[in-house]
């Protein structure tokens, strides 16, 4: 597998679900409940992601598992201008099928915001439709401290910009 870990970001990884595990250093394995990977353009997001070090500082990546990505129709940015000042992004989309369940998870770094929107199937005992199903979500960006300019957000791969004063 390739050592995609440089771009591993250890800063906070927020989860908007209450599913978040803490990290756990053990007989010299970093795992990691969920992880935000960025190599380049793409974004993937990893459940169980199971990490050792290198002499050189890297990580050897030793096993995860990917979650699927939801399909990302459209993003919006709303700066709402209170102290302190507010940020959301709107995505909308579609699921794979209707039962499936969303989670997010957001990093940073620099003046990107990374964000990804991931399915994890429902366990029902029942046949579900294999049809899409449309979602929207507002997810909040922590911007306190931040200075004043131009943001990105990626969205599983999908960018939008906006301004902070």
């Amino acid at each position: 597998m390739k050592n995609w870990m440089i771009a591993l970001f250890f800063n906070v990884i927020q989860i908007v679900s209450a599913h978040a595990t803490p990290a756990l250093f053990s007989d010299n394995v970093l795992t990691l409940g969920d992880a935000i990977v960025v190599e380049g353009e793409n974004t993937r997001y990893y459940q169980d992601v199971r990490l050792s070090p290198t002499p050189n500082g890297d990580f050897k990546v030793l096993g995860g598992v990917e979650k699927a990505l939801a399909t990302v129709a459209e993003l919006t940015v709303t700066v709402i201008e209170t102290d302190p000042v507010q940020v959301e992004v709107g995505v909308s989309g579609y699921m794979a099928n209707p039962c499936i369940d969303l989670n997010s998870a957001v990093t940073r770094k620099g003046r990107t915001f990374y964000v990804v929107v991931g399915e994890t199937p429902l366990q029902t005992l029942v046949a579900c439709a294999q049809v899409t199903q449309p979602f929207e979500l507002e997810i909040p960006l922590d911007v306190r401290g931040l200075d004043s300019g131009d943001y990105v957000v990626m969205v599983n791969g999908d960018s939008i910009e906006f301004d902070l004063d």
